[in-house]
């Protein structure tokens, strides 16, 4: 039998695109992670945060030539690694998305209104922090139901939804709790501590402007295509245009998947890189916009 098919391109493709995700970002995550681990201290939960979130990205690319493997020349390891690999795999992306848009809470908190933020003390951080790492779970569980290995058309770990209406219920929790719920939240977070700080007399430089903005716009970026592809599924599923939703979405998934790990890359840059600067030019500004 001809193995072509092993190539084409809407595997070989997105293959490709985690394979470079992970040469960039696996060391680049790993820097972090022996970064913060020189000056950790528990007190700190930005720092606590961000190694949460070096890891999470971590995670989610080393497991990358898994799915490469996967796409290029099926699977082979048994149904319980397929349904491992990708709860996994969906942990740690929702996981990190999660912990990103905690990141923009704590900084508005803690840079506004610090007395407030000091309120919750230890039990209250570590409880938010744990129930990030929780909801990212949940979003995640669908994949140990709906992942199974078949022949398409070869041996390849792949969805099962079985049902119409499981498959609706999955892309919906997913596009809801994983884009819509943290992205407006980091939007407004980030937006209203830009504005703030911006009207204080420590404000001299626009180099926050250009953080704040590229925090927002990276992840809109990177999640909105593969959360606009859920959402365009689930309008076909409800009018019945199964063709439509299989050349539009479902040819295009790993496309979307691979591009998505983009951010996993560009995390480290954005937060763990730029938490100097944030401290910096935000510190004189809370004490002029503490409410006395």
């Amino acid at each position: 039998m001809s193995t072509s098919h092993h190539w084409d391109a809407e595997r070989t493709v997105p293959a490709v695109i985690m394979g470079f995700c992970a040469l960039v970002g696996i060391p680049a995550n790993i820097a972090v992670v022996a970064a913060i681990g020189r000056r950790f201290k528990r007190e700190s939960f930005t720092l606590t945060l961000m190694l949460s979130l070096a890891v999470c990205d971590l995670l989610s690319l080393l497991l990358v030539p898994l799915r490469m493997m996967n796409l290029l020349v099926g699977w082979s390891l048994g149904e319980f690694a397929c349904k491992l690999l990708f709860f996994l795999s969906h942990w740690s992306l929702n996981s990190s998305v999660l912990t990103v848009t905690l990141l923009s809470i704590q900084r508005y908190l803690q840079i506004l209104y610090p007395r407030r933020w000091a309120k919750l003390g230890p039990s209250g951080r570590w409880a938010m922090q744990g129930g990030v790492l929780a909801l990212g779970c949940c979003i995640a569980s669908p994949s140990i139901s709906v992942r199974t290995v078949k022949n398409d058309p070869y041996q390849r770990c792949t969805v099962d939804y079985r049902r119409v209406l499981v498959e609706a219920f999955v892309l919906l929790g997913q596009t809801t709790l994983g884009f819509v719920v943290p992205f407006s939240t980091l939007a407004c977070f980030y937006l209203c501590l830009h504005k703030r700080v911006r009207r204080s007399p420590f404000w001299n430089s626009p180099r926050m402007t250009k953080l704040v903005t590229g925090i927002v716009t990276s992840f809109f970026v990177f999640w909105v295509p593969l959360h606009f592809c859920n959402l365009l599924s689930l309008v076909c599923i409800a009018g019945g245009w199964h063709y439509v939703k299989k050349i539009t979405c479902d040819n295009n998934w790993d496309y979307l998947i691979g591009f998505s790990y983009l951010y996993m890359c560009l995390n480290p840059f954005l937060y763990a890189f730029s938490h100097g600067q944030l401290q910096t030019r935000t510190a004189g500004s809370s004490r002029s916009t503490q409410p006395s």
